[in-house]
């Protein structure tokens, strides 16, 4: 028998192919760890991966660059499964490196809850090796313009630098928060009291005893109640809420997940919340704490939601999104006990209504809430923090290349407001709803396709799929030709 051995290529004027550059919008998390498993598990089929990120290191983001050390994961360290194929990775970090030694407060009953800058140095450290042998190439510069130039992406970054690439991989993170219509109304001077939680300035020019109100009451707002606590702030806090919930706290005990979610037919939320009430029911009466429950659903999450029809869908998002969120998202323990002492003390209240408008009073704010009865009641102030969460709606606008991407077809926006409409391979659909083939999506504006991909382990899995699916399609493929009878 006579084998012959051929290249399969890509284009028919080729016979063989030579390895791929690929080009990383963002370098936070979601673009950190893409780029170290494409350099690991297809070291022999990139030619280049640059990732363009504007902040000085790679692998923190938004997220993880902060510099308050007060601020914290709000899930245990060992849950943090942060690498592929390295469960514990981070958690050996934190003991190896010395952290805990120098930050002891992050032992709690319920676990280890590390400061997120140290999750920003752990990802760091990760880094170091591929970026000094020049594996992962990192342009501190954002992404000004892309477009197409001869099959390739062409990438323009803010500082002038041109890359060509032959994958694209969008790993934009979360959008800038969402603004109550109240701000967008706001004359300059007034404007200047209301500050994003997460700006770097945010708490510069708070005093020690000032009146704050909180517009949000999720994590970013506990965050900024843990940052004010730290900074000795004594002044009175309201933390408005449109539902009146808040992230619930995390159960001690070391339960494992409990309940079965696989193979049910729970294709309307309706079902879902059913399934989830009556495994809760179950689980206490045999002591086990309601958090074991979402520890499960959270794993069959992406399943689930990829078996609800796009009118259930909606209704999800409508009806049990915050319900689902706020057992989902759970506070840190430290976090919950400075909500707690401030509660306790009076210091911090909880308002529930929407913010409808602002004025100056001298030296204060006053601000209008109106509750869902539509009664008014006014709060005076004197800073407005914004902890209202990213704004997901139309997300191919909320940068400028991303809007010139949508307006050339290559992209759109999710018709949920989740974020880009991908499908399950991360491949962005264009306009007309086709996937292509050399434009991917990762981490939150993935959502779409995936439903739960927000927090750092279900990112990594889909950044190892992603990551996997891009060296297949860059590797050479081969096929065996078999001419005359065996023998």
């Amino acid at each position: 028998m006579l084998k012959i051995r051929i290249s399969s290529p890509r284009l028919p004027a080729q016979s063989e192919r030579s390895a791929s550059r690929v080009a990383i919008v963002g370098g936070g998390y979601t673009g950190a760890i893409l780029a170290k498993l494409l350099v690991e598990r297809g070291l022999h089929d990139m030619d280049e991966v640059i990732v363009f990120e504007p902040r000085d290191c790679l692998g923190c983001g938004l997220a993880y660059d902060v510099r308050n050390v007060d601020v914290r994961l709000n899930v245990a360290a060992h849950r943090m499964r942060a690498i592929p194929g390295s469960p514990t990775a981070f958690v050996d970090w934190l003991q190896t490196s010395g952290t805990l030694t120098v930050d002891p407060q992050a032992v709690t009953p319920e676990g280890i809850f590390a400061r997120r800058r140290d999750f920003g140095r752990f990802m760091q450290a990760q880094l170091a090796t591929h970026l000094d042998s020049g594996a992962i190439r990192h342009l501190r510069q954002a992404a000004r313009a892309i477009d197409r130039e001869n099959y390739q992406w062409r990438i323009t970054g803010s500082g002038g630098a041109v890359v060509l690439a032959d994958i694209l991989i969008l790993a934009t993170g979360h959008p800038p928060a969402s603004k109550p219509a109240a701000i967008n109304r706001l004359d300059p001077l007034t404007a200047g009291r209301v500050a994003d939680v997460c700006a770097p300035d945010a708490f510069d020019r708070v005093g020690k005893s000032d009146p704050i109100l909180i517009v949000g009451s999720g994590l970013s707002a506990l965050d900024a109640l843990s940052r004010l606590d730290a900074l000795g702030h004594d002044g009175r806090i309201t933390l408005l809420s449109r539902s009146g919930h808040m992230p619930r706290p995390h159960a001690g005990g070391g339960f494992s997940p409990f309940g079965d979610f696989r193979g049910a037919a729970l294709t309307s939320a309706r079902k879902l919340l059913a399934k989830v009430r009556n495994t809760i029911a179950e689980a206490e009466k045999q002591g086990i704490p309601w958090q074991s429950v979402f520890d499960a659903l959270r794993q069959h999450a992406q399943d689930l939601w990829q078996g609800l029809p796009m009118q259930e869908r909606q209704k999800f998002l409508r009806r049990l999104r915050r319900w689902y969120d706020v057992h989902r998202y759970r506070m840190p323990p430290q976090a919950a006990a400075a909500l707690e002492r401030g509660l306790n003390m009076g210091r911090v209240t909880v308002a529930m209504g929407t913010l409808t408008s602002i004025v100056r009073d001298g030296e204060h704010l006053l601000a209008t809430i109106e509750t869902r009865d539509s009664e008014r009641t006014a709060f005076r102030c004197r800073h407005i923090l914004l902890a209202t969460g990213p704004d997901f709606r139309d997300y191919a606008a909320h940068q400028r290349f991303l809007l010139a991407m949508h307006r050339e077809g290559f992209i759109q926006s999710d018709p949920l407001g989740l974020g880009l409409a991908c499908d399950t391979a991360g491949r962005a659909l264009t306009v007309a709803g086709t996937p292509n083939t050399s434009l991917f999506v990762a981490g939150p504006p993935a959502r779409p396709a995936f439903g739960e991909l927000t927090g750092v382990p279900e990112i990594a899995a889909q950044a190892g799929n992603l990551a996997d699916g891009i060296i297949r399609s860059c590797a050479r493929e081969t096929r065996t030709i078999v001419i005359g009878p065996p023998g």
